[in-house]
């Protein structure tokens, strides 16, 4: 950030006065200039501020305290967003808006979604419905983000989004990832919204031109992510087969060290598949990963491993297979 000029014009440089008088000309003029630069200073500060938070996501995501995290969070969000309202244009705060109130809202308000399904459906609903409020408001930053490089890039990323996507460089992979994923994440948690399902083209290209410009992002999250998109009906474009690559990739680009691939692929593909051998395996597989081999990715880790051990408790329910063993 460059910093202005805030001399005040007219004021000498060198003061020939001695005594008090140099001390009250000094001091006067150091007040003026204080005076004029008091908003300067503030924007420092705050850029400042903004540049270590948005520079705080690997202490998360190394915790080995899922509910610590999920307790910090919220504070962290709000501060972030506080700080957007003094400088609405820093790119740093604007991603971290994005991927904090989405990896938020997919670690802990849709897992415990999940963990509660069957004990309490009505809660289940509720906490699905706040997840997809966050995922759009994480979407939202993203696209000011973008936009801030790419000015109407969010209309065009809804006529066009193929050749939308084009325009952006390595430097913006984060932010494709990040855009796509949580947009993605707002659909599938929007199944009573058909606009929002129109945009699954949008999250598609963003995604696509992501694994073109970078394939090892993060140790192939974009992998991890296109898995999900894959599993949709083969209608909407999507297939398995390319899911199965996508998952292989994923792994193999972790070193095995993930346990997320291993979850995500037996969850929305293995199940639809109504593969119930190959679901135990993955999901087995996903427990004997340690989370303290690969920190960076230990507190995803530890939350896919307690995903993955309640649905191994809940395999007779999601696996018809079962069901045809009790009638018989």
């Amino acid at each position: 950030m460059a910093l202005r000029d805030d001399r005040v014009p007219g004021l000498p440089g060198r003061v020939k006065t001695p005594g008090l008088c140099l001390w009250g000309r000094t001091a006067l003029a150091l007040s003026l200039v204080l005076a004029g630069a008091g908003c300067s200073l503030r924007s420092m500060a705050v850029n400042t501020i903004a540049d270590t938070l948005a520079e705080s996501s690997a202490a998360y995501a190394s915790d080995n305290d899922p509910e610590l995290v999920r307790s910090a969070l919220p504070f962290s969000l709000k501060t972030i967003e506080s700080l957007l309202v003094t400088s609405p244009n820093h790119k740093g705060l604007l991603l971290s808006a994005c991927s904090g109130f989405a990896s938020y809202a997919n670690l802990f308000i849709d897992t415990e979604a999940v963990l509660v399904e069957y004990a309490d459906f009505a809660r289940a609903a509720e906490l699905k419905a706040r997840a997809l409020k966050m995922y759009v408001r994480a979407r939202d930053y993203c696209l000011r983000r973008l936009e801030l490089g790419y000015a109407g890039i969010t209309r065009r990323l809804q006529v066009d989004p193929h050749a939308a996507v084009q325009v952006a460089g390595i430097e913006d992979v984060p932010v494709l990832f990040w855009l796509g994923a949580t947009w993605g994440l707002a659909i599938s948690r929007a199944s009573g919204q058909p606009a929002l399902a129109a945009d699954l083209p949008a999250v598609r290209a963003l995604m696509e031109r992501a694994l073109q410009l970078d394939e090892g992002f993060d140790r192939g999250a974009i992998h991890g992510a296109m898995i999900v998109l894959e599993a949709l009906p083969e209608a909407m474009g999507a297939s398995p087969d390319r899911a199965r690559r996508h998952f292989e990739r994923a792994v193999e680009l972790s070193d095995g060290l993930s346990a997320g691939p291993y979850v995500t692929y037996a969850s929305s593909v293995l199940v639809a598949q109504q593969n119930r051998k190959q679901f135990v395996e993955l999901l087995e597989r996903a427990l004997a990963i340690d989370p303290d081999a690969a920190p960076p990715m230990r507190l995803q880790n530890l939350i896919s491993q307690e995903l993955a051990r309640h649905l191994l408790t809940h395999v007779d329910d999601l696996f018809l297979e079962a069901l045809e063993e009790n009638v018989q």
